[in-house]
């Protein structure tokens, strides 16, 4: 379980404390119904008052989400050390906290927001950064080419804007990448075959796929869909903000994260928690042999070690120890 960076929890209770409870804690949970709800194209944030109860609400699952991508990339590219990041739709600038809580190498970022609440909620946070933030106010539909960094991410905005605006903004955002691109999105069935036709469009750009898949080739998942969970202690302001008393949250998400640099190909991605039955363990993972659920007996030492250690969403380097038996 991860937490947020301690510094970006300092500030926003500080914010939050500047505002009484008895203001942000129902607008945060009226904010939590109008994003749960059916979308009509309104902004789902309208006031400073709305930005600080969206980051006190959604920030830490959004931290967790980015984070458990960032964490994948990093575990396939160990030596890809960015020292650029661009952030678009940044938010509250919670890229920003996951991938410099990931990458010690970064020098600078560059945020792109439309909303000014959030971006002005966005200024006093950043001010907790030991690197310089650049942020620029604009609406990514409309804003035109962005210079190039060496990590983009794009987290929760392309399931908010239209098919043709999506591919215009993903060319745009890989013409911005030097090295790896990152987008990130609920792990909802309803998200995921935006996410497959994403990942086409991508590679057919020349993209490498980095994560979660371990290979190029077509997307094997037909029923359900592929999404990953990452868990992340509460803060009180959260806990307060959901009315909700679990010390956890549990943020689903799918993603795929893409790179200019080729990768060898190896091994298979956990795509759900194993299963411990009597005398063998039941893992399902995916690979360029497609989806298997291999039963590892645990006469089989070194695989059932691994299988039962295996997490959800954690990549295999060496998936040939499971037997193909789906």
């Amino acid at each position: 379980m991860i937490e947020l960076p301690p510094r970006l929890a300092v500030r926003l209770r500080a914010e939050l404390h500047r505002t009484p409870s008895s203001q942000w804690v129902p607008n945060a949970r009226a904010l939590s119904e109008r994003y749960r709800g059916t979308r009509d194209g309104t902004p789902l944030v309208r006031t400073a008052l709305d930005a600080l109860s969206y980051a006190a609400l959604l920030m830490p699952a959004t931290y967790a989400q980015l984070d458990g991508a960032l964490r994948a990339t990093q575990q396939r590219t160990p030596n890809f050390a960015p020292a650029s990041l661009l952030d678009l739709g940044s938010g509250p600038g919670t890229a920003v906290w996951a991938a410099m809580s990931r990458f010690s190498s970064l020098e600078r970022a560059t945020t792109v927001e439309r909303d000014p609440h959030l971006d002005a909620l966005a200024r006093i946070l950043h001010g907790a950064h030991e690197v310089p933030v650049q942020q620029l106010q604009d609406d990514l539909t409309t804003s035109q080419q962005w210079p190039l960094h060496d990590l983009v991410v794009i987290g929760h905005v392309l399931n908010e804007i239209s098919v043709a605006q999506r591919i215009d903004l993903i060319t745009r955002a890989w013409a911005a990448t030097a090295h790896t691109l990152i987008i990130v999105e609920p792990g909802t069935s309803a998200f995921f075959p935006m996410l497959t036709t994403i990942r086409q469009t991508l590679i057919d750009l020349g993209a490498h796929v980095v994560a979660p898949c371990t290979h190029c080739g077509t997307c094997p998942m037909v029923d359900g869909w592929c999404h990953f969970a990452t868990k992340i202690a509460r803060p009180d302001f959260q806990r307060l903000a959901r009315g909700g008393t679990l010390p956890y949250e549990e943020a689903k998400y799918s993603y795929i994260a893409v790179s200019r640099i080729p990768i060898a190909y190896s091994g298979a991605r956990v795509m759900h928690d194993s299963t411990t039955h009597k005398g063998y363990i039941t893992l399902e993972h995916c690979s360029a042999r497609g989806i298997v659920s291999s039963d590892v007996p645990k006469r089989h030492r070194d695989a059932y070690r691994l299988a039962r250690d295996a997490q959800w969403g954690s990549w295999l380097a060496d998936s040939t120890l499971f037997p193909s038996d789906a």
